[in-house]
């Protein structure tokens, strides 16, 4: 009893009464960085949070925080790993502490939407997700954030027009190595001092998956959009270990049944989201621009170089792209 009325205090379980009988209901909260009308917040509310709750009588109750409200990814991650917070949807910065978790983002690794997807949903996908309860997460789902593009200020139609691109790129090593293969000049900031740094002109672009860039506002200081689909970001559904562990044997189905159900609905509501972006960037006056073939071939030979020192680098590398290939 005194451990049910300190859990009461702390908000993370309250009281559901079924006619005289006052019965625990544990809160589940997931925070995540996207906006209210992201594809994975909109799958959140629709079908994870109305699956586990019916199935589950009301037991669980599953609180949502978009936008940052619960920190910043990295706070996520490291709450999801100590068990401050229950759940969350990150990128992949846990690659920070094991880089096998960055592989989904390598640059060019898959060609289009289907193809990511059927291979984050093959076996070598949820080996690589099981790893994660080492550092004490269990992922639940892989959702898609979407191929990242190029915003910009200079009109970029050939390869060699990356050359002295003042582009901003995530603090994150990767995007770095990346820019700088493509010839460009890589500028490293937070996503929140973005905006100002494009309206001040301190970079000429930046680069993101499309629904960010709207979301965002950043294409109100942007002219063109080049679909270089450079990488593929996954958003990864996750939930603490501890969280997990003390959940029955039944429970952990339902969840694992959402989280299937979240999964499948998110990619759905993510594809159509991408074309309505481009919809609306076309009617609100930005050129989005297709690479030609040439182009194209010219960023994948130059990510050449990338794959060379992974494979260098990483005893695992080589036979863990040759396994994603195969599940191609």
């Amino acid at each position: 009893m005194k451990t049910l009325k300190c859990l009461a205090k702390l908000g993370l379980i309250t009281s559901v009464v079924f006619g005289n009988v006052a019965l625990a209901k544990t809160v589940i909260k997931v925070g995540h960085y996207n906006a209210d009308t992201h594809p994975s917040n909109i799958a959140l509310q629709e079908y994870f949070k109305k699956t586990v709750e019916e199935k589950t009588a009301g037991r669980y109750e599953i609180r949502i925080y978009p936008n940052n409200q619960l920190g910043g990814e990295d706070q996520i991650v490291n709450g999801l790993r100590n068990g401050t917070i229950e759940m969350g949807i990150t990128g992949l910065l846990l690659q920070n502490v094991d880089p096998v978790f960055g592989v989904w983002e390598w640059p060019y690794l898959f060609k289009d939407n289907q193809e990511a997807k059927k291979v984050l949903e093959s076996p070598v996908a949820q080996e690589i997700g099981e790893k994660m309860q080492n550092y004490g997460i269990k992922l639940l789902a892989y959702g898609m954030n979407g191929f990242r593009v190029i915003s910009s200020n200079k009109k970029l139609e050939k390869f060699d027009d990356f050359k002295g691109l003042r582009l901003r790129v995530p603090l994150n090593s990767l995007f770095v190595d990346w820019a700088k293969a493509m010839n460009i000049n890589p500028q490293s900031m937070p996503l929140s001092e973005v905006f100002t740094a494009l309206e001040q002109k301190v970079i000429d672009g930046q680069e993101n998956p499309y629904a960010l860039i709207k979301d965002s506002g950043l294409y109100e200081v942007q002219k063109y959009i080049i679909e270089t689909n450079h990488m593929f970001s996954p958003g990864l559904l996750q939930i603490s270990l501890k969280t997990w562990n003390k959940m029955s044997k039944e429970d952990q189905e339902i969840f694992l049944e959402a989280a299937k159900l979240y999964q499948e609905k998110e990619w759905e509501l993510a594809i159509q989201a991408e074309q309505d972006v481009k919809k609306f960037f076309a009617e609100n006056g930005k050129e989005v621009i297709i690479p030609n073939e040439q182009f194209k071939a010219d960023m994948l030979n130059a990510s050449q170089k990338l794959y060379d020192s992974f494979y260098q680098k990483y005893d695992w590398a080589s036979a863990l792209i040759e396994q994603i290939n195969n599940a191609k």
